[in-house]
């Protein structure tokens, strides 16, 4: 007796559900090509019979296309059951909850959250946090196993609950070593300056802020992960425009200083993301958030930090 693989049987179903190879690889976490595979086996096994049929731009079943996906639901029906019996007639056994998958950006990761994870794991020995450092949004919706987010940005992000976690200011800053230490001492000297880029953060409303009308940079240096814009900042490559959040170590050891007395608030946000129902342990979540509430607040209460000076550019 030959019995396709189940996973080719499970491609086969969703497929013939959707009538779509790709909703179907969604569904079942795998790629265009691999249910495309799985059902070209299938018709092979069956000596050549078609189970799929072009209309246009749909995607039909033929007849015994038809008749095998009723029939392949019902098994797979009857699997699932038998394996639920016979699950139900084990004692039940105590679990520790899975890691908490938090999705993060790599900068945020490197120089805010991770210093500071050692607290939580001492206060909360029993659970474990996972990260995934990427500057990819993650779904959240139990496809991805991420249970929740700490993203950069707006803060309205279509059916996930969000909570702002940190603001920040932008300012200059670069190596005390600069230059050989002959450091810009107005806003203006900028002009000689090697100024390093980020896509993610134009110079723009800083200049603003500063008085000057100048265009964005279009040359120079240029990093889209806020970290290696900083260590090239250390590394005394030129000058970059900081989140005072992700700076604040490099700050406060002095391996960059701030430029001037003039910041610029940061139109986004981090901010702490998830979707409800959850999908992880519910104590492990909620002990992990207050503890995120409670690093931010003292993160933003760091007595070091400077109060926005604005210099405002007057006409006539």
């Amino acid at each position: 007796m030959h019995i396709p693989p189940t996973q080719a049987l499970r491609a086969f179903e969703a497929a013939a559900r959707h009538l779509c190879y790709s909703t179907a690889a969604d569904e079942l976490g795998l790629t265009h090509g691999a249910v495309s595979h799985h059902i070209a086996r299938l018709e092979r096994d069956l000596g050549g019979i078609r189970l799929f049929a072009r209309d246009g731009q749909r995607m039909l079943l033929t007849e015994q296309g038809q008749v095998l996906a009723l029939q392949v639901r019902q098994g797979l029906r009857l699997l699932a059951n038998a394996f639920d019996q016979v699950r139900a007639r084990e004692p039940k056994r105590a679990s520790p909850p899975r890691a908490l998958m938090v999705s993060v950006l790599p900068s945020f990761a490197a120089r805010w959250l991770v210093p500071r994870l050692p607290r939580f794991q001492a206060a909360f020995p029993e659970i474990d946090v996972a990260l995934r450092p990427t500057a990819s949004l993650a779904r959240i919706d139990g496809r991805d196993g991420v249970d929740l987010a700490i993203r950069y940005g707006p803060g309205d992000w279509a059916g996930l609950k969000s909570e702002r976690l940190l603001d920040s200011a932008i300012f200059p800053v670069c190596s005390p070593s600069y230059r050989g230490g002959a450091l810009p001492a107005a806003p203006p000297e900028l002009a000689g300056c090697v100024l390093l880029r980020n896509p993610r953060q134009p110079w723009a409303p800083w200049f603003a802020a500063a008085g000057l009308d100048w265009p964005e940079p279009g040359h120079g240096p240029s990093y889209e992960d806020a970290g290696l814009l900083l260590q090239a900042a250390a590394d005394g490559q030129g000058i970059a425009l900081a989140r005072e959040i992700l700076a604040e170590d490099d700050l406060a050891s002095r391996r960059l200083v701030r430029l001037f007395n003039v910041q610029a608030e940061d139109d986004y946000r981090w901010f702490v993301v998830w979707r409800e129902p959850l999908r992880c342990d519910e104590g492990s979540f909620k002990a992990f958030l207050a503890w995120l509430r409670a690093e931010g607040h003292a993160s933003s209460a760091r007595p070091w930090r400077c109060r926005p000076v604005f210099i405002r550019c007057l006409s006539g």
